[in-house]
């Protein structure tokens, strides 16, 4: 009977989140004179993100990796500030501090930072080459952690915000996320302490939980494409052991993903709407999830649930079956 306290318990705290959210929205802050810098915004989130924000009446800085790609030729359009910021590089950060100090002597102000730059290689860990490691671990955490510490005295000064971005696999680790996960779950500690830390300076730390948009972001546009590499650089037992399963997933992904568009609206009003509270809430909540109910629900669950019961609902693809429900199409 104690998991049935467990679900009444989450189902009121995750109702008392959304009563707060309802009864805060209307008191915000203004955009005027006011700069978010958000990363990752070639495609996916950080463009959306960057073009709704620019429309609530923000100076938006937005980094990019292609400064010809789509995506920033549409930025620059619609009036968005563009950066050449490659996290596995964080000497391009400079880049990022001389346009907010040339935006600092317009009278204008870095207000907030969104850690919006992400990447994911969907597969086991063994299958991934050293190089596909080091690049999410360098972009999803260190970037994260580099992007927020360098931003930190102008935040500090201006009393802002630092918006985080993770995942449902911030929450629970799932097979083939190993990497992925273990980046999250870093996000996760770093954004718990970091607004400890914080908590005397003025500054609000807020964290949003995007949930299951790989085929309206084009995060997995590649990852066929690294399943043949992975292939290609496989080890001799790992290919004997795997290389089936393998060649089979790329089949699946590059009949999934790789004709999904790059740059594209993300047809999820509630993400924007979680963005829109991270950013501009007077008094923000902590935590900002666009997963629907139930799936907020289950997720919590997992993470309340014994070690042994979560592996067995994993094995049996629960996690999966959950996060289907979320699915944006």
């Amino acid at each position: 009977m104690w998991w049935m306290v467990g679900v009444g318990l989450v189902g009121l705290f995750l109702a008392a989140q959304a009563w707060r959210a309802r009864t805060c929205h209307e008191v915000e802050i203004s955009g005027h004179r006011r700069v978010v810098v958000i990363t990752g915004c070639d495609s996916g989130i950080g463009y959306s993100v960057a073009m709704s924000a620019r429309a609530w009446g923000w100076t938006v800085v937005a980094t990019c990796l292609s400064p010809d790609g789509e995506g920033a030729a549409h930025l620059r359009e619609a009036g968005v500030h563009i950066v050449i910021v490659d996290l596995t590089q964080t000497h391009t950060l400079a880049h990022l501090l001389h346009t907010i100090q040339r935006l600092k002597m317009n009278n204008q102000e870095v207000w907030c930072v969104v850690n919006n730059a992400g990447l994911l290689t969907y597969a086991s860990c063994e299958w991934q080459t050293s190089e596909m490691v080091e690049r999410q671990v360098a972009v999803n955490l260190t970037g994260v952690i580099q992007v927020t510490k360098a931003l930190l005295p102008t935040l500090r000064r201006n009393k802002g915000r630092v918006v985080m971005v993770s995942s449902p696999a911030g929450q629970v680790g799932t097979p083939t996320m190993s990497v992925y996960s273990a980046t999250k779950w870093g996000v996760e500690g770093f954004t718990q302490a970091i607004r400890r830390e914080l908590a005397s300076t003025g500054v609000s730390v807020v964290l949003v939980r995007p949930c299951n948009l790989p085929n309206r972001t084009g995060i997995l546009r590649n990852n066929a494409a690294q399943l043949r590499e992975m292939i290609e650089g496989a080890g001799e037992e790992t290919l004997r052991d795997y290389g089936e399963a393998m060649k089979e997933a790329e089949q699946v992904f590059h009949e999934a993903y790789g004709n999904v568009n790059q740059v594209q609206g993300l047809r999820d009003d509630r993400l924007l709407e979680c963005f829109r509270s991270a950013i501009m809430s007077k008094r923000p909540l902590a935590t900002y999830s666009a997963a629907p109910l139930l799936v907020r629900v289950a997720l919590n669950l997992l993470q309340l649930l014994p070690t042994a019961w979560v592996d067995f609902l994993c094995a049996i693809d629960f996690h999966y079956i959950v996060l289907s429900l979320a699915k944006n199409s």
